[in-house]
């Protein structure tokens, strides 16, 4: 498994793995179409979201590959410090690809504010991803209003 900076290159396929990783983690039956249409638009605006943080400079984008395979990518804002996207592939899920990206993510944003707490955001329901985000020293600290599908917010102090 290697780690990198994402690329251009990687754009083609970040839509699909999106799919599949919001369609293996968001979903729970009873959602109803709201959730249904909101998970639609994240996987359709992810190569955007994808291509404009490789073109900024408050944004670090991080990608995991194995052989040709991308199995996964993470975005991070640096001027309010977040863990905005994290997606992995449901097929490396057990591999190691999260447990790299969140590191690289973390490494990344204590470059530029050593000190300061990180943030991010998880569907409410999906315990997997909070007791993954638990090991890295995040806490649930509240839900975040407004939302389609009940998300939580969990930071992690410097």
């Amino acid at each position: 498994m290697q780690i990198r900076k994402g690329t251009a290159n990687d754009l083609p396929f970040i839509r699909d793995l999106t799919k599949r990783a919001t369609d293996s983690t968001y979903f729970i039956e009873g959602m109803g179409d709201a959730a249904t249409a909101t998970v639609a638009r994240y996987v359709d605006m992810s190569t955007g979201v994808f291509e404009n943080a490789l073109a900024s400079d408050n944004h670090s984008v991080i990608v995991t590959t194995q052989g040709d395979d991308l199995l996964g990518y993470v975005i991070v804002i640096h001027d309010n410090p977040e863990i905005d996207w994290i997606m992995v592939d449901p097929a490396a899920h057990g591999l190691g690809a999260g447990k790299a990206l969140m590191m690289a993510a973390l490494d990344a944003l204590a470059e530029r504010k050593p000190h300061a707490t990180v943030k991010l955001s998880v569907v409410a329901h999906n315990e997997r991803a909070k007791a993954f985000y638990r090991k890295f020293g995040f806490l649930v600290t509240g839900p975040i209003p407004g939302r389609d599908i009940p998300t939580v917010e969990m930071q992690r102090a410097a």
